[in-house]
């Protein structure tokens, strides 16, 4: 299963997606800045990173620059991170659904399904936050499961505090989730046990996870930028009303529409088209069997404590989204709550086995079950191979304009040529809302004068490197059009002009 895994996750990071966004390079940015100068690129040091619109969890960023010193500074260097974490999920995906159920046969069908679906697949291809947060979180939990079946060792019980609270520094849906699903564990199992030690096991996750999260709930409670970005995008900021309450049961069942489960991925251009686009988040028979997992949870998962957590996980799972009042539905924000459908499809599938073999005639009860697992794995191998297609040879000329395709081509270009000019004006879209970080990214060792427009007086001088949009092409005296910048799909994306 890792090695599935490994593999739809490694292959040609640099290809798909296209390039790096700035989302990725912002991270890269604030990372390489801290290390090298002991500051933020806006002259801070805060525990969230400064970003364009609002400061981000630093999990992933430093994670991607200690990969970028190994691997380069290239897509493939800021996105080795983001596969490993998705291969150590797996792994953490099976060691839960072993707790739950002590049978390695659904934890192997667990593992294969979080190997595999697009959502997991997807969003551990790309260098940003939300790449970081479920090796966290399944870690906490897992490690807490095992507390509770070993009679709540303080030691790990630490750990897995310890572990969902650092899930509060990788992506801003994390703390909730953290919060939600392993307070939720730790209670139902102290409420149903009645033990002592499951109470003080309670108390001290809460303590640690309180402690180790605080710098995190400063920036989320009392920075400006980051508080802001809650206030204008919360279902429920301007307070509860029929209204909002009406838009959170919307936005929290558009996450369970099929289109959006399985068909499209439900993308909306320029807001959600770098998620789920021509694809759902999960394969049609995971959904099924999910839904056959969600009635047999009493069956195969041991213990009422873990069967009412096991559902509460499931509640759970859309909630990132129904929260927010902003692109919905988000598959980033529900990314935590996903795994779910991974544990409860191989509940589906046991639950499908058995009642195969307790139907079948009784010469036929020893080949039902291999029979079921063999036709199992063909669909589950033809899933994959289509999936794979259409995503490592289409995906990217779904919105080739969601990757900035054709930038780092227009950079390379103006790296080329930087020692034969003083400036460079620049208007390109799409890389126009974020143009300090390319430049910073791009272009940090290059005397050139940056200057963020094409109209200022020293755009008509001499010396002067012109970036222009393909769509708004520059005529102006002296200068001479240097060459022309190609998108993914080979159509033009910018023009470079000079006058030396």
């Amino acid at each position: 299963m890792l090695l599935i895994g490994a593999a739809l996750r490694f292959y040609d990071l640099s290809g798909v997606p296209t390039e790096l966004i700035p989302d990725e390079i912002d991270l890269y940015n604030s990372a390489q800045s801290i290390v090298t100068t002991g500051h933020d690129v806006d002259g801070t040091l805060k525990p969230f990173l400064a970003g364009s619109f609002t400061r981000d969890p630093p999990m992933y960023a430093f994670f991607g620059y200690a990969s970028s010193l190994v691997f380069g500074r290239n897509p493939v260097g800021l996105r080795v991170p983001a596969a490993a974490f998705g291969v150590i999920s797996i792994a953490l995906i099976y060691g839960i659904a072993f707790e739950l159920t002590r049978r390695r046969d659904i934890a192997l069908v667990a593992a294969f399904v979080q190997a595999t679906q697009p959502i997991f697949v997807h969003f551990s291809r790309v260098a940003w936050e939300p790449a970081s947060e479920l090796p966290f979180l399944l870690g906490g939990l897992y490690v807490l499961l095992r507390a509770a079946r070993r009679n709540y060792p303080l030691k790990e019980i630490a750990l897995g505090a310890f572990l969902l609270a650092l899930t509060t520094y990788t992506y801003m849906a994390g703390w909730f989730y953290a919060l939600l699903l392993g307070g939720g564990l730790m209670l139902v199992a102290a409420w149903h046990s009645r033990s002592r030690h499951a109470w003080i096991g309670g108390l001290v996750a809460l303590a640690i996870w309180c402690v180790v999260s605080a710098p995190a709930f400063w920036m989320l409670l009392g920075d400006p930028l980051t508080h802001g970005k809650i206030d204008r995008i919360a279902t429920f900021a301007n307070g509860v009303s029929w209204q909002t309450i009406g838009i959170f049961f919307s936005n929290y069942a558009r996450h369970f529409h099929w289109s959006y489960l399985v068909t499209t991925g439900d993308p909306q251009p320029g807001r959600t088209w770098r998620y789920l686009v021509g694809f759902g988040a999960f394969y049609w028979w995971v959904v099924a069997l999910a839904v056959v997992g969600l009635f047999v949870v009493p069956r195969y998962v041991s213990g009422r404590a873990t069967q009412l957590w096991l559902w509460l996980w499931f509640l759970a799972y859309p909630l990132g989204g129904a929260l927010t009042n902003e692109a919905v539905p988000n598959a980033p924000r529900t990314l935590a709550g996903a795994p779910v459908f991974s544990v409860l499809a191989a509940l589906g599938f046991a639950a499908l086995l058995d009642a195969a073999q307790a139907a079948a005639p009784q010469r036929l009860k020893g080949a039902s079950r291999p029979a079921i697992s063999a036709l199992f794995i063909a669909n589950g191998a033809l899933s994959v191979v289509l999936f794979a297609f259409f995503y490592f040879t289409q995906y990217v000329h779904v919105y080739s304009n969601a990757w900035s395709s054709g930038s780092s081509a227009l950079f390379a270009a103006i790296r080329a040529r930087s020692t034969e000019y003083a400036r460079l004006c620049f208007s390109v879209y799409p890389a126009w809302f974020a143009t300090d970080v390319y430049f910073r990214f791009y272009l940090s060792d290059v005397p050139l004068q940056q200057i963020e427009n094409v109209t200022d007086p020293l755009c008509y001088r001499s010396g002067t490197l012109i970036a222009s949009d393909w769509d708004d092409p520059i005529t102006r005296a002296g200068f001479t059009e240097l060459t022309r910048i190609k998108d993914v799909d080979g159509n033009y994306y910018a023009i470079l002009y000079g006058k030396r």
